[in-house]
């Protein structure tokens, strides 16, 4: 899902264009101040390491740096060791936050509710919504009518050949000109680590994700990841 950019190719921090090339902005007391550098082993200001990155360079960073906190993290917080990632508020200005937050640290950076009680208040009857059907049966109806895409399945299990206990269940899956193929309606903003996670999936399988929007106005828009190929469905 690639960053908010309108058609005269700037980005939008709420209703105020950011240009691509300017500067990216930490919000001025971020909880987190100092990072641990895991590559260098140096500490390093949070607010200076945001800054100096360009808005759109740091856009392509921050899913980077979510991505490593599933293997080896690439930052941590100074004072608890936990790994932290990159996040940006609703003016589009940075900060880290731990990955966990038990309240052990004295940098508290998270919602008293948990990420689970977040996604389940948010995502509870969305999946299966009137809108979510209706455009995944677009995308099996627009798959079956061209030759070129086989095995069209929808809601079937996608398991992997590296892990047995891995697994993904993708709107519609298909076996295309480019191979094997994982189609994901999204209707909603969602947590950076399932974009994350999702993607490290169908990678190590080979295939392609594609993430199909179900509306999309590049005038006023939140953070989105600009590797990510979105579709609009009318």
């Amino acid at each position: 899902m690639g960053s908010g950019m309108n058609q005269n190719g700037r980005f939008t921090r709420g209703n105020v264009t950011v240009d691509p090339l300017s500067v990216a902005s930490a919000v001025d007391d971020p909880a987190i101040a100092e990072l641990l550098d895991c590559d260098s082993g140096e500490f390093v200001d949070a607010k200076s390491w945001i800054g100096s990155w360009r808005y759109e360079q740091l856009i392509r960073e921050r899913l980077d740096i979510k991505e490593r906190q599933l293997e080896q993290s690439r930052f941590r917080c100074p004072l608890c060791s936990v790994p932290v990632y990159l996040v940006s508020n609703q003016f589009k200005r940075f900060f880290f936050r731990h990955a966990m937050e038990d309240g052990s640290c004295p940098a508290e950076t998270r919602s008293p509710l948990s990420r689970e009680e977040i996604l389940a208040r948010k995502y509870d009857g969305v999946r299966e919504s009137a809108p979510h059907r209706r455009i995944k049966a677009l995308i099996v109806r627009s798959l079956l009518a061209d030759s070129a895409f086989t095995n069209v399945l929808s809601e079937r299990q996608w398991r992997s050949s590296h892990d047995p206990g891995s697994r993904r269940q993708p709107d519609v899956q298909a076996v295309g000109p480019m191979g094997r193929m994982a189609f994901e309606v999204q209707l909603s903003t969602t947590f950076l680590d399932v974009v994350a996670a999702r993607r490290n999936f169908y990678r190590q399988e080979g295939a392609l994700l594609v993430w199909i929007m179900g509306g999309f106005d590049p005038d006023y828009r939140r953070l989105t990841i600009s590797s990510f190929r979105t579709i609009q469905i009318f």
